[in-house]
């Protein structure tokens, strides 16, 4: 990335065109850099669009999408085929279609398109356009090999986290905050300290969170714990603080913001307004420097743990049911807690 005094340096996935007329190579030169990258971890995807039909003549998958179906799907060797209704065609849209995880996204292209670009020897720059390398058809092996490392510099500097934030952006709604950039280092941190791989799908984790705003939605799209699945637990206590608890071996954190985080971020940058500069620190910032660690004791009690119901009673005011010891004892049976309030102490 061209500065780490940049949120996007963190956030993918990179988009870069490769841009030449017809026959100039394109497809050649996207061909060796897929072959390049993917063995070295990248996960690229290839962008295009086309006028040509992508069916056979005469085979099922052209005549049943000329009924008009809302998707279909189709398995070849090989591959795994998705086809929707095309939309605008713009660059959102289609990039908004490719699945999570992707590292680099090769657009291949005759337009000038607002990306960093590789472009034909045939084609002079257009106004504005950023170039990072030039190929020709006659050296494409030599161009492709050339441009893998300026490919690799575009990429996040950290894609573990790079894929954390995705998925906490995607679940939060599409923004990200700077809550949701702290939530997302403070899941990732309790999962180390633990020794975790997350998300966590064994239930094995449990995570007791002290606050309602937006960093709970980093936490639980980051850990995979949820209020259903009863892995995740919320106690707004108004602290920006969580509980991280592994059933497995007993062991338990509290990891928690550092008191005067919020002041400290603001002057993290020279650029942005408060919120950006925030932004940037918690990106940047070591785990040292943004959280506490206490180890700690959690025990969650039996009403409280993942698994069916242990208990259901009856409300004798109201008739609910009511689940897991959330009732309130009193003379006349077994209340639900609002009906409770409502009765008082006798």
């Amino acid at each position: 990335m061209e500065s780490l005094n940049n949120p996007e340096a963190y956030l993918g996935p990179a988009v870069v065109c490769v841009r030449g007329p017809s026959r100039s190579g394109k497809t050649s030169m996207c061909e060796r850099l897929i072959a390049a990258l993917e063995p070295q971890g990248v996960r690229v995807a290839y962008l295009k669009r086309t006028h040509h039909e992508l069916d056979l003549p005469g085979k099922a998958s052209g005549r049943a999408w000329r009924r008009g179906p809302s998707a279909m799907v189709i398995r070849a060797p090989g591959r795994l085929q998705v086809t929707v209704p095309p939309g605008d065609a713009s660059p959102r849209e289609l990039l908004d279609a490719l699945p999570r995880g992707i590292d680099l996204v090769l657009f291949e292209t005759h337009s000038h398109e607002p990306f960093p670009t590789l472009l034909s020897q045939l084609l002079e720059p257009a106004p504005g356009e950023e170039i990072i390398g030039r190929w020709a058809l006659e050296t494409v092996d030599s161009d492709a090999a050339a441009a893998v490392e300026p490919l690799r510099a575009l990429l996040p500097v950290d894609r573990d986290l790079d894929h954390a934030l995705r998925a906490a952006r995607d679940l939060h709604g599409g923004h990200l905050c700077a809550g949701l950039v702290l939530g997302t280092r403070l899941a990732m941190h309790g999962g180390a300290l633990l020794g975790l791989d997350l998300p966590d799908r064994k239930k094995r984790l449990i995570v007791a969170v002290e606050t309602d705003r937006c960093a709970v939605d980093a936490i639980q799209a980051v850990t995979g714990c949820r209020p259903g699945k009863r892995t995740l637990h919320l106690l707004d206590y108004g602290k920006l603080a969580a509980t991280f608890f592994d059933q497995w071996s007993g062991e338990a954190v509290r990891v928690a913001t550092k008191a005067g985080l919020r002041d400290l971020g603001s002057g993290h940058a020279s650029t942005g307004d408060r919120h950006e500069q925030q932004k940037l620190a918690y990106l940047s910032m070591s785990p040292a420097e943004l959280f506490e660690v206490q180890t700690v004791r959690f025990a969650p009690g039996q009403f409280d743990l993942p698994g069916p119901p242990r208990r259901r009673v009856t409300c004798t005011s109201c008739g609910e049911e009511v689940s897991d010891g959330r009732e309130v004892t009193t003379e006349t049976g077994p209340r639900c807690r609002p009906c409770a309030a409502l009765v008082g102490p006798r």
